[in-house]
C-alpha cells in the first residue's frame, strides 16, 4: 500500500539545525522513498513497509538515540500529490 507521511522533528536541544538536516538526508538516502521538504515539515511517500522501516531505523541511528526529541508523524493511506503544494477537492 502506498502512503504519504508528514514528518516534523523537534530535537529538544539548543543547536538543532544540524540534526534536522541529517534526518532529512537519512530519509533521502532510501531510493525507494519520495522525499519533499518544506520549511515546516518533510513529506515521505512510498510503500508502507519501506516508510515504516525507515521510521523505525531512524531511532537506531546514533543521531537520535543519544538525544531527547519529539517526532510528529501524520500518515494517510494514499499517495497525496504534495508536490503540487495544495490539494483540490471536488
Amino acid at each position: 500500500m502506498q502512503i504519504t507521511c508528514e514528518i516534523s522533528l523537534y530535537p529538544l536541544v539548543q543547536n538543532y539545525g544540524h540534526t534536522i538536516i541529517e534526518v532529512i538526508k537519512y530519509f533521502k538516502s532510501n531510493e525507494q522513498l519520495s522525499v519533499m521538504t518544506t520549511a515546516m515539515s518533510t513529506y515521505v511517500k512510498g510503500d508502507s513497509d519501506d516508510v515504516f522501516n525507515q521510521l523505525q531505523g531512524l531511532y537506531n541511528q546514533p543521531l537520535l538515540s543519544e538525544m531527547t526529541s519529539s517526532l510528529v508523524v501524520k500518515i494517510i493511506n494514499r499517495d497525496l500529490p504534495v508536490e503540487d503544494g495544495y490539494l483540490t477537492f471536488t
